[in-house]
């Protein structure tokens, strides 16, 4: 799983996001909301033919000004976003872990279903030699033996299928982590929930960390809004020099004020487009809230049963197991028909795919609240 993530390309994405809204956050600490801004003229009679010697020369600077509590609205956003962002990590590192565990939980379920396929084939290879030559003793019904063929070849064809299953979730795998090697899920047993002392408490849960903080920097940038309720004023210096034939008056210095009254028209549609974003945070934290609680239940009640169904199933494997070779050695010996030994095959296959379910869904739902305890091997 840590493969998966360190290949995650998604993980890099995310990091940069956060250190990008922490530099906004320090930068909105700076004196000013942007640069100065320079402005000159030149202003001569000279263009329109009068001659009379008017010539004005202009220049100013000025910054723009933080308003009444913009500038810490501005920095908490910043912060929020970059919560925001480390909150995405957690979530697809969990997303990924999870991602490899369905990967691995199918891979093995397909391994083993492909090894109980296989020693049944073998049992009935076994069993078509043996009719073959009670087909040419005349002992057994050619439709007997056309059954006992066909069951081979139906379990050969779901032995290909499982393995071109196979081979495609090992691809998927190797594209995730780097390498088509199965995780052995099977090694792990019941004692990690003791020894990582799980608790599994929704609140702590990544996804909900992180719609908690989407309503929190929806909250932010509401605040920055109702803080940017008209355009920045400026506060400058401006210099001016006029010439003009015989007068004193040549040079002037004085200061620049320029500010734009707030607006409705401006300020309402800005303010409301925060407020309906604030509401869809709000909104999908209760889902979110709501989905994971279930998730956590489920996967609960999902471990309870499938160690209920292992003990059941086992038991039912070797009985149907013990049934299945039974009816074969009567058939040999022609005390029960070749279709009653074929079902009873058949069930003990099913049967023992039932516990190999069971097996792998039990590793699984351990695996997976181990991962929503913050813990990733």
């Amino acid at each position: 799983m840590r493969a998966a993530w360190v290949r995650d390309p998604s993980n890099r994405s995310f990091s940069i996001d956060a250190k990008a809204s922490h530099a906004n956050a320090g930068a909105a600490e700076s004196w000013f909301p942007g640069g100065p801004i320079v402005s000159g003229e030149y202003l001569d009679d000279h263009f329109i033919g009068s001659n009379l010697g008017y010539t004005t020369y202009q220049g100013a600077i000025s910054v723009p000004l933080w308003l009444p509590g913009q500038g810490t609205a501005t920095m908490r956003s910043a912060l929020a976003d970059e919560a925001v962002s480390r909150a995405r990590i957690n979530v697809q590192r969990l997303l990924v872990a999870v991602r490899v565990l369905d990967l691995a939980s199918s891979a093995t379920l397909l391994q083993k279903k492909i090894g109980n396929l296989r020693a049944t084939s073998t049992i009935l290879q076994r069993v078509v030699h043996s009719a073959q030559d009670g087909l040419r003793a005349g002992e057994i019904a050619s439709s007997d033996f056309d059954a006992v063929v066909g069951e081979k070849g139906d379990v050969d064809s779901r032995i290909a299928e499982a393995e071109q299953a196979l081979e495609s979730t090992r691809a998927e795998l190797e594209a995730l982590t780097g390498s088509d090697d199965i995780p052995d899920i099977l090694s792990l047993d019941g004692r990690i929930l003791g020894t990582q002392r799980l608790a599994l408490d929704p609140s702590r849960d990544p996804r909900l960390i992180m719609a908690s903080a989407l309503v929190k920097s929806a909250k932010a940038s509401y605040n920055l809004a109702r803080h940017s309720y008209m355009p920045n004023p400026t506060l400058g210096v401006q210099v001016t020099k006029q010439g003009q034939y015989g007068s004193p008056w040549d040079t002037q210095v004085g200061a620049q004020f320029s500010v734009a009254l707030p607006s409705e028209a401006r300020n309402t549609p800005i303010v409301m487009k925060e407020v309906k974003a604030m509401g869809a945070a709000e909104r999908d934290a209760t889902l979110a809230k709501r989905k994971v609680t279930v998730e956590y239940r489920q996967t609960r009640a999902r471990l309870s049963s499938a160690l209920v169904m292992l003990k059941h199933t086992n038991t039912a494997r070797q009985a149907l197991d013990q049934r299945a070779a039974d009816l074969e050695r009567a058939w040999r010996v022609g005390e029960a028909p070749v279709i009653e030994y074929l079902r009873a095959r058949r069930s003990a296959l099913e049967s023992g795919q039932r516990a190999a379910e069971a097996d792998v869904i039990w590793h699984a739902a351990m695996i997976r609240m181990s991962l929503m305890a913050g813990n990733y091997p």
